[in-house]
């Protein structure tokens, strides 16, 4: 057993990133909310009595406006920059990231197994961040399986891209989920966060890739992560790549 989780940090900084993400988005909804109702009074208002008793009233509603404005740059400069973790893009192997998944992968009490089979491919990122996108696709699909299983973790080139597959055995996605899972914060399972597949998913667009969800054969779940090769991204070699 491993004294220390070599993905711990990388964990601990997506799932903050993730949070923050979540929060940025709502609190945007929020203020653009309060724009619209003050906008709203405003022209409610502006011919009547009161506005021409007491200016102040629309001296207030343009406070209003203005404050909100305030407090949504302070949300994208302040937390947002704040909440962004450093990152080491090299060009790394995607059968040590894969193999590094499966070995830190939280999956014992769920009685399940990873049977790797997987190829080398280089990518362009932070080998920290795609392992630990691989370990909450593994873990995920362990806890799919009541009474556990084996999780297939299979890795490939395909054309000019790196895919990763896990699939497991378990009941499978309803349709009706399908879309919900992907959401920040939905879960089934008492105690967990539900964040697994966003930070997958996350890593996968930061780095030019996608994450699609399958069905399993002849059930279960397929879940994939497909990123493009060294060389091969749009705008590789760019300082920053996109959030």
């Amino acid at each position: 057993m491993m004294s220390r989780d070599p993905l711990g940090a990388a964990e601990q900084a997506a799932t903050a990133e993730e949070i923050v993400a979540t929060l940025r988005h709502d609190l945007r909804n929020c203020f653009g909310t309060i724009r619209n109702a003050a906008y709203f009074i405003r022209r409610k208002v502006a011919r009547e009595q009161v506005c021409r008793d007491d200016p102040r009233v629309e001296q207030f509603i343009h406070v209003i406006d203005e404050e909100v404005l305030a407090a949504s740059a302070l949300v994208d400069d302040v937390i947002g920059s704040r909440a962004r973790p450093r990152r080491q893009t090299v060009s790394a192997s995607a059968l040590e990231c894969v193999r590094t998944a499966a070995a830190c992968a939280r999956i014992a009490e769920s009685g399940s197994r990873v049977d790797v089979d997987a190829a080398d491919g280089v990518v362009e990122l932070d080998p920290a961040e795609l392992a630990l996108a691989v370990r909450c696709l593994v873990e995920n699909a362990a806890e799919s399986m009541e009474g556990g299983g084996v999780v297939a973790l299979r890795g490939r080139v395909v054309g000019a891209r790196y895919r990763v597959e896990v699939e497991d055995t378990g009941a499978g996605v309803p349709e009706a989920e399908r879309e919900a899972i992907t959401r920040p914060f939905y879960t089934t399972k008492p105690g967990h966060l539900g964040l697994g597949l966003n930070i997958a998913e996350r890593v996968a667009r930061r780095y030019f890739g996608a994450l699609t969800i399958e069905r399993g054969a002849p059930r279960g779940t397929r879940t994939c992560i497909e990123l493009p090769l060294a060389g091969e991204a749009p705008g590789a070699g760019a300082a920053e790549p996109p959030p």
